[in-house]
């Protein structure tokens, strides 16, 4: 573990950003105790919109950011969410989604504090130690390119995050528009000006 207070605040930075912003489909599992419920999730990081449909159930969780509610199984929860409760009341489904509800930075509402940092292969995990007993400990792993979070772990629950992988088919995700690229757009946009 790198206990550096450089190398600690680059990977804070990077877990902080939450990835690439783009929109993405995924799997998300939240285990307290021997419980585990798993969720169909899809995300807008940067609209901060997303859904969690409880497996196998179906029952689904919605973010409304236009009224800032969260609905249940379509009907409106009976509270609204105020800017600086966003995304603090999100449920645990889709937490790794917005890395900094997570309550781990060391900020003065939160349970955890980061201490260390390690990058294991394309990963990078940072060690987090309880704020009141120092002799728990949580970590909190994120992929070291992109910033995109992976798991959760502390004494007391799990939370672990699978993306669904993009694909590799020509098109590019924009976060809020797909589409496929065409080398010769230009050209056709303008014919008159064809190049040599």
């Amino acid at each position: 573990m790198d206990t550096s207070s450089e190398n600690l605040a680059i990977a804070i930075g990077k877990a902080m950003g939450g990835g690439d912003g783009t929109s993405y489909d995924g799997i998300s599992y939240c285990q307290s105790g021997n419980h585990v419920e798993r969720y169909a999730i899809s995300v807008v990081p940067r609209g901060f919109i997303w859904s969690a449909q409880k497996m196998p159930d179906g029952s689904t969780r919605t973010f409304d950011p236009q009224r800032l509610i969260i609905r249940t199984d379509g009907v409106d929860d009976p509270y609204g969410l105020s800017i600086d409760q966003i995304p603090f009341s999100f449920p645990e489904a889709v937490k790794l989604s917005f890395p900094w509800s997570l309550p781990i930075w060391g900020r003065h509402m939160d349970r955890y504090h980061p201490v260390a940092s390690e990058v294991h292969g394309p990963d990078t995990t940072v060690l987090l130690r309880d704020r009141t007993d120092p002799t728990i400990f949580g970590s909190f792993t994120f992929e070291t390119e992109s910033g995109i979070a992976k798991t959760l772990i502390t004494p007391t629950s799990i939370l672990r995050l699978e993306r669904e992988a993009r694909p590799d088919n020509g098109k590019y995700d924009f976060g809020f528009v797909a589409g496929s690229g065409d080398p010769d757009l230009q050209n056709r946009l303008r014919p008159d000006k064809n190049t040599q």
